[in-house]
């Protein structure tokens, strides 16, 4: 077992205060996502991922931008 952690009152909620040095190696900071799951007496953490197949397969034709011109090419921009 590790360095101890703390849990904080926030508002109405609890909020459990992850180490410096987890943060760290997890590369999250404050307004990252994780997800949580209770398992018996264990709480596992992990830090959300995304695919890409993921994220496109919520597109569609509702909540697709349409393309944006953004004029001609300058300097050694090559489309």
């Amino acid at each position: 077992m590790g360095p101890k952690s703390q849990i904080c009152k926030w508002a109405s909620s609890l909020v459990l205060r992850i180490l410096k040095h987890v943060a760290g190696q997890w590369a999250v900071h404050e307004g990252s996502t994780v997800e949580m799951d209770s398992r018996g007496n264990r709480v596992v953490m992990r830090k959300k991922t995304y695919s890409l197949d993921d994220m496109l397969a919520t597109v569609t034709d509702e909540n697709l931008h349409p393309e944006v011109d953004t004029g001609s090419t300058r300097g050694n921009e090559a489309w």
